[in-house]
């Protein structure tokens, strides 16, 4: 029988192999927006940069707001894409409404496939906890 520390190290292998899969889906969904939106110089390690810097401003304007008001989380979502969208703008050299739209693009279909890919692993670990009880 595996120790528990072996479940765990388990548990953070695959967990960060959907946080990877999360990265190449979202930048692919990114690349597909950027098409849509009428970006140039669309390369896919462009994308894979815009997605992470994104992600980590995104995030850390949204923790700050959220502590600063009540209706941070709020004003957090709606600059984060503000702050996507500059970022996109420095690193594919475009637009910013065309970066906009390309992000709000890539928020929504990631969603949707980290909802997917979220499920999908709840769905085989209860199979793979059945069929080890």
């Amino acid at each position: 029988m595996m120790a528990t520390a072996g479940w765990g190290l388990i548990g953070f292998g695959l967990a960060g192999a959907l946080v990877l899969a999360w990265l190449f889906i979202s930048a692919a969904f990114l690349l597909w927006g950027a098409r849509i939106a009428g970006v140039e110089n669309r390369t896919f390690g462009r994308a894979i940069a815009t997605v992470l810097l994104g992600f980590i401003a995104s995030s850390l304007l949204s923790v700050l707001l959220s502590m600063a008001t009540p209706i941070g989380i709020g004003l957090g979502a709606i600059l984060g894409f503000c702050v996507s969208a500059v970022i996109m703008m420095a690193i594919f050299n475009t637009t910013f409404g065309k970066a906009l739209a390309a992000n709000i693009i890539t928020w929504v279909l990631s969603l949707v496939v980290g909802i997917a890919l979220a499920m999908a692993f709840a769905f085989l670990t209860a199979i793979l906890v059945a069929g080890g009880a």
